[in-house]
């Protein structure tokens, strides 16, 4: 039962930590040529949420924009947009938000 109890407390104390960082969450908005179907976008999407940071990405085919929330202390802006950059796309920042309320 102890270990139960511990590993409820560990995950409720992770889950927090995860909270935390997601209020202090950075959002990059890109422009990306090229984008051609919305499998396309889904694919980049599931893609991008894999990697490690990455709280939360939204691709816009029609509109050639990728949207994309991270915890700026798993990863940092450069490694956002080489995340990016690697599915194939000419991409530019659009807009950007760095931190507080999300």
């Amino acid at each position: 039962m102890r270990v139960h109890g511990e590993l409820t407390r560990n995950r409720e104390s992770r889950k927090l930590s995860g909270l935390k960082h997601h209020l202090e969450a950075h959002e990059i908005i890109f422009q990306a040529e090229g984008i051609t179907c919305s499998g396309c976008a889904g694919d980049m999407e599931a893609i991008l949420r894999e990697t490690e940071g990455i709280i939360e990405a939204s691709v816009n085919f029609a509109k050639e924009t990728v949207y994309v929330k991270y915890n700026p202390h798993l990863l940092d802006r450069k490694k956002v947009f080489l995340a990016v950059r690697k599915l194939g796309y000419k991409i530019r920042i659009s807009s950007e938000d760095a931190g507080g309320e999300a």
